[in-house]
């Protein structure tokens, strides 16, 4: 089975699910992008997102590891679910742009 439909969700404060998504859509694959400001907000747009026939969901670099292993557990393993990472270079220029020096991507 070929991948058609992908979902990618993006944590940032301010952020509302339901306000805040977009689908982009060709006659041969179709991209989901939904915004939440917290981690718990991901949980329900994961499970909404496997009813809309989403194959594959990755998390932005916001979330922690720990977190996509929980919202996987949480959706049943039914599709993979991964999560953006940086390089150490570039973490530790991730943490300049967001002012917090010890910050662990």
């Amino acid at each position: 089975m070929a991948l058609t439909r992908f979902a990618m969700i993006i944590k940032g404060p301010g952020y509302n699910p339901a306000v805040h998504r977009v689908s982009l859509t060709s006659p041969e694959f179709t991209t989901i992008v939904v915004c939440v400001s917290s981690f718990e907000q991901a949980l329900p747009v994961a499970n909404e997102l496997l009813q809309q026939g989403v194959q594959l969901i990755e998390l932005c670099g916001g979330f922690t590891p720990d977190q996509a292993s929980t919202l996987r557990a949480s959706i049943g393993q039914r599709v993979p679910v991964g999560v953006v990472r940086y390089s150490v270079a570039e973490q530790q220029h991730l943490a300049v742009l967001l002012d917090n020096p010890s910050s662990e991507t």
